[in-house]
């Protein structure tokens, strides 16, 4: 709602238990505006884009011994100015049976268009800090930190347990916390243990039951060192068993495959969309018999995607090297 002094946010909860932490988020929405008026995130300037875009990083994340980290909430550890803080109220209530009473955001929040570029400008800010000190980890991290997420990675475990050391201390520094700490390596994930470094994952978990992390979209299994797509909530929305190009069409917006893992299962898919268009059907009407046998026999393959996983480092150990010019 939209006020000649401000701005009041919408919200609602959304829970995800496939998460280790913050199972349960407050999203508050930017772009909700009343009928006539402009929303929060239409008055705001984006600014430029500074990350790098996910293939570039999923390109690079080759490493014999990779790691990943997270930063704990993020966009939060950046304050918002004084006259700012109006256009970020919304109304709550601890009891139901009273009245909502008004507080506004003294943070940037995340789901605004400006959020990912004021969070990507303020780390760059401060990991420039320790370009001559650190030079390697400040082009790793100047290069392979996506919004929250820092995807890297080094040739030997002496080396990434550096970087990685060097990388809390650049964070720590900027008062920003790195967590969720995974690795491939079991010698590098008792190292930081030593070191005290907070893994994902307690000393006492068992291996086999550790499930695997999503890295930019895509399923890692780090003990087996391996990446696939996860169909869980492709699945889930499919078993809504809706037989409708409208709803078809939907689907493919639950396939993420930046890297062609999934591609000879997509380009049926595709295939079939295109049928639909030749033979003109209808957005929501009945399928033709022969377009819903392919639909069918699609669907009953999806179930089996997750045994789709390739070898993240497939390079393996180069024991000779021949250049030719």
């Amino acid at each position: 709602m939209e006020t000649s002094q401000g701005f009041y946010l919408p919200h609602h909860a959304v829970i995800r238990s496939d998460k280790t932490t913050s199972r349960l988020r407050i999203v508050f929405d930017g772009s909700a505006h009343e009928d006539g008026h402009l929303s929060l995130n239409q008055s705001l300037y984006t600014g430029p884009n500074l990350h790098p875009t996910i293939f570039e990083l999923l390109l690079r994340y080759e490493n014999p011994v990779e790691f990943t980290a997270g930063v704990k909430s993020a966009f939060l550890q950046i304050e918002l100015e004084l006259p700012d803080r109006d256009f970020m109220r919304f109304f709550w209530t601890d009891n139901l049976n009273n009245e909502p009473y008004v507080l506004n955001f003294t943070r940037v929040l995340f789901g605004l268009r400006p959020s990912p570029y004021l969070l990507a400008a303020t780390l760059k800010h401060h990991f420039e800090k320790y370009k001559e000190q650190y030079p390697r980890t400040f082009d790793l991290l100047n290069s392979s930190v996506y919004v929250d997420d820092l995807i890297g990675g080094r040739n030997d475990v002496p080396d990434a347990l550096r970087t990685t050391l060097e990388c809390l201390q650049i964070f720590t520094d900027a008062g920003v916390l790195l967590r969720k700490w995974r690795t491939n390596s079991k010698q590098l994930n008792l190292l930081w243990q030593q070191e005290g470094v907070g893994t994902e994952f307690s000393e006492n978990s068992a291996v086999d039951l550790r499930p695997s992390i999503k890295v930019l979209g895509l399923a890692w299994d780090s003990e087996r060192d391996l990446i696939y797509f996860d169909p869980k909530y492709l699945l889930k929305f499919m078993s809504r068993k809706i037989e409708s190009k409208r709803f078809i069409l939907s689907v493919v917006g639950f396939i993420f495959d930046p890297i062609g893992i999934l591609g000879p299962f997509v380009i049926k898919l595709k295939c079939l969309l295109h049928d639909f268009w030749t033979l003109g059907v209808d957005w929501d009407s009945e399928l033709p018999p022969k377009l819903r046998h392919k639909w069918q026999q699609w669907s009953s393959e999806a179930e089996d995607l997750t045994e789709i996983r390739i070898l993240r480092y497939y390079l393996g150990e180069l024991d000779q090297e021949i250049s030719i010019f």
